[in-house]
């Protein structure tokens, strides 16, 4: 059997979000897996798309999916997980057969068991990562069919930590210009403003208090423009260059 191509990373070194778009830049289908403590996080990509997302964290099961939406109850949620083991049925299946949901109501929590676990992953500061390169038949899955472009975005829009994405597009003195393309269609018309305001003289920390919401906020945004090749560094700083810091309702940021 012919080995299949890999790529080897750490997320430390490149945060999710940056990944996906060399993958999406690239237009390569495969499976993307991040690991930490035994956890693991699969998403599956081709033709530019997220088509799944799977975890072998137990609180990522569809169990523990459909208890913190309140659509399983404790005790339904126990029999069916017996009788999945005992059957060897999918937990899914064992639902329908219970009556305990339609499979409307089935695709729809998977759809949305699937897109916790993606933004979950994009919240993973360190990780070990292998991108298997190659085409996957995902058989009876539910597919999302999310467009990458719009996963990073969501994902980057979902992230707590602002702090390292602020540490990702440079000090406080680096000067970005701009490198438009159709992906600013997915940016509302505010956003697309405040990108306006890029004008290759600005630095990013003033840059940063030009847009529409609070100043961390708004480097969030341009970490989005920049993840998306909408945005490239002019040039860069030296090790004395002064750190950036972003008041919080928390404290701050430093970049």
């Amino acid at each position: 059997m012919e080995k299949q191509f890999e790529y080897r990373g750490d997320l430390a070194e490149t945060p999710l979000a940056e990944v996906l778009a060399t993958i999406y830049r690239y237009n390569v289908p495969g499976i993307l897996s991040v690991a930490r403590e035994g956890r693991v996080r699969q998403i599956h990509l081709d033709e530019g798309l997220v088509i799944y997302a799977s975890s072998n964290e137990r609180e990522s099961n569809l169990g523990m999916y459909l208890l913190r939406q309140g659509i399983l109850k404790p005790e339904a949620a126990r029999e069916a997980e017996q009788r999945r083991k005992r059957e060897r049925m999918r937990f899914g299946q064992v639902l329908l057969q219970m009556g305990l949901v339609t499979p409307e109501r089935l695709n729809e929590a998977i759809l949305g068991q699937v897109k916790e676990i993606l933004w979950g992953a994009f919240e993973w500061e360190t990780g070990d990562m292998v991108f298997d390169v190659g085409g996957r038949h995902v058989g009876e899955l539910v597919r999302i069919d999310l467009p990458i472009p719009e996963a990073i975005l969501q994902g980057i829009r979902r992230a707590a930590d602002v702090k390292r994405l602020v540490q990702r597009l440079g000090a406080s003195t680096t000067v970005f210009e701009k490198t438009p393309g159709p992906l600013l269609d997915l940016f509302t018309a505010e956003e697309r403003r405040f990108y306006e305001a890029v004008d290759g003289k600005t630095p990013l920390q003033p840059l940063c208090a030009r847009g529409p919401a609070s100043v961390s906020e708004n480097a969030r945004l341009l970490y989005a423009f920049f993840c998306l090749g909408l945005l490239r560094r002019m040039r860069g700083t030296g090790k004395g260059a002064k750190k950036i810091q972003y008041k919080t309702e928390g404290g701050s940021l430093g970049g």
